[in-house]
């Protein structure tokens, strides 16, 4: 039994490319899910919970392997498109980012 709750509680990671170097990403445990809907539902609308500081620092220091102790002050200091970079790479990783639908044009 052990052993099959060491293969359930295994984190995966994958490695993508960030501003010119490389990050992992991780998944995501059911209950860090269960926090960010909780996050999101405080959030007005997507737009919202997109450039929130704390819902974007919260998945990614759950999310980014070794951001983990990042600060408020570091958040502060990157620009929002690296924050929502980080964020959606997370959010696509574990399933969770909802697809733009893609307006369709006159051909």
């Amino acid at each position: 039994m052990a052993d099959m709750l060491k293969l359930l509680k295994k984190v995966n990671e994958k490695e993508i490319d960030f501003n010119g170097g490389k990050v992992s990403v991780k998944e995501l445990t059911f209950n860090e899910v269960q926090e960010f809907s909780a996050l999101a539902k405080t959030a007005e609308d997507v737009d919202e919970f997109e450039s929130n500081r704390n819902s974007l620092g919260a998945i990614i220091r759950k999310g980014v392997v070794g951001m983990e102790e990042l600060t408020d002050d570091d958040l502060g200091e990157a620009s929002l498109n690296s924050l929502k970079e980080l964020s959606e790479a997370v959010l696509e990783f574990n399933g969770l980012k909802v697809s733009d639908v893609e307006e369709a044009g006159n051909d």
